[in-house]
């Protein structure tokens, strides 16, 4: 093999006919013993193939073969192809950049029991899969080491078949090695004397045998193209044959169960038709006993009419005498209960008078003269508010007290009751009120103003951060 030291070997995927990732052999090497897994290619069995790159980046051998992959994206552990063995024992394949490549695929393979686990390339112009293989490689995206040493000059070597254009577009030779008529390194110009106006037989000989094996590798590339194609059609026949026979075992199936089902309505026709003619006969023997019967009815029909009718009047007559009694009863005993709570009504009602009457006798004889009494004796009323201290509370004050107590309280600290009571939480909880958002506050501890009438609100139940700048909106409401 050609630049044998800066030979390399790399693995290209492709799927649906394009190049879709390339690796090192050593990396997939690595995914074969199940180092790592490719998520990508989970559940699937893609194509690849196994290239040898010389260096100066150009395919001399190549592999098309096929790997598959569970659905945790490792590779089939029972997979083992020699891939270096069938690269080295491949066929003639086509001419990449460095000569013709050896090729094993489907059609052309060593080793008879593994081309089951091979493919046939694509040679159509569209989608020629040497075409992309050669142009992945020589992007190089796989960073492979290259050879900086000038390209080595052609051997002599005997004539031999050109390689098979394999549908990739014919390579011009490179400029750096023209072939000249008269030089004696082309073995059809020698023993060619330039003075004679005609070709030698030896010259003839050898055009004669370039011609044939020009001949033989293109019934070469036609034999592979032609197995290639017979594969393909094969695996679609077989397709088409295994769809046409679900198919038709699914219409087998059809046909049957129609053909059973027809039977069953064709037997459920006929036990119907033997009900129907049965039932047709009972009802006429019905219909001619309703009729004899209804002939023996209509003749005693009018006197049972008239006696039933007279029954049914006297019956009627007595009911209703009756219901009229039971209701005439019913009145008189609502009536006599309706006057009984007329009576309850009316004793109720005095006895909530006189009840009233002493409830207040008692409230002005009671309470009122117990408070007179102790302040007659120098007993004084004294409770404690913050802010306001401890308040002597006068006697004609105490129902107002006893009735609101922060509201007193904030009387003599000469400010609202929704001040004194914003004041209160204040002064029990110092904390910054400033609102965070919907339902949440500072809550950042602050001091604390003992003072109702100096407590101004949004100021100083506020931190240094939310104080507001202008005060003029806090006004403290003093009541008169």
């Amino acid at each position: 093999m050609l630049d044998s030291a800066y030979s390399n070997e790399a693995v290209v995927f492709f799927e649906d006919g394009a190049v879709s990732k390339e690796m090192t052999y050593s990396e997939f090497e690595a995914i074969l013993d199940g180092v790592v897994g490719m998520d990508d290619f989970a559940g699937d069995t893609l194509k690849a193939v196994f290239v040898v790159v010389n260096g100066r980046l150009k395919v001399t051998a190549a592999v098309l073969f096929k790997v598959g992959f569970d659905r945790q994206g490792y590779a089939d552990r029972a997979w083992n192809l020699p891939l270096r063995h069938l690269a080295d024992t491949g066929g003639s394949g086509p001419d990449m950049g460095a000569g013709a490549i050896k090729l094993a695929c489907k059609s052309q393979c060593s080793v008879a029991w593994h081309a089951s686990s091979l493919w046939d390339p694509d040679m159509s112009p569209k989608s020629n899969t040497f075409v992309r293989l050669r142009d992945a490689i020589a992007e190089n995206r796989l960073c492979l080491p290259t050879s900086s040493e000038p390209e080595p000059p052609l051997v002599q070597a005997p004539p031999q078949a050109a390689p098979p254009n394999w549908g990739m577009p014919p390579s011009q030779p490179p400029a750096s090695r023209p072939q000249q008529w008269g030089q004696g390194g082309d073995t059809i110009n020698s023993g060619w004397d330039s003075d004679d106006s005609g070709l030698t037989e030896s010259q003839l000989a050898a055009l004669e045998q370039e011609h044939r094996n020009k001949i033989a590798a293109l019934i070469k590339q036609q034999r592979l193209h032609i197995q290639t194609l017979k594969n393909e059609a094969e695996l679609e026949l077989q397709g088409t044959r295994l769809k046409l026979e679900k198919e038709l075992e699914l219409a087998r199936q059809e046909v049957s169960r129609l053909r059973n089902e027809h039977e069953s309505l064709h037997a459920q026709n006929i036990a119907l038709r033997e009900q129907n003619e049965a039932q047709r006969k009972q009802l006429e023997t019905m219909k001619r006993t309703r009729q004899l019967e209804l002939q023996a009815a209509q003749q005693t029909e009018k006197a049972e009419v008239e006696a039933l009718r007279k029954q049914y009047q006297e019956q009627m007559k007595q009911k209703i005498q009756e219901e009229t009694a039971k209701l005439k009863e019913d009145i008189e005993l609502r009536n006599m209960e309706l006057m009984y709570r007329h009576d309850v009504a009316k004793q109720l009602r005095e006895e909530l008078t006189h009840l009233r009457k002493d409830k207040i006798r008692l409230v002005h004889e009671g309470g009122d003269k117990f408070l007179e009494r102790l302040e007659a004796l120098g007993v004084s009323f004294i409770a404690f508010h913050p802010g306001a201290g401890h308040v002597s509370i006068l006697l004609s004050d105490m129902p107002s007290y006893m009735e609101n107590p922060i509201a007193y309280a904030a009387n003599k600290c000469l400010v609202s009751e929704e001040h004194y009571r914003t004041w209160l939480d204040h002064y029990q909880k110092p904390e910054c009120q400033a609102p965070l958002s919907s339902d949440k506050k500072c809550g950042c501890r602050i001091g604390r103003v003992d003072v109702p009438s100096q407590f101004v609100v949004g100021d100083s139940d506020r931190c240094e951060k939310h104080k507001p700048r202008s005060y003029g909106d806090n006004v403290v409401t003093f009541r008169g």
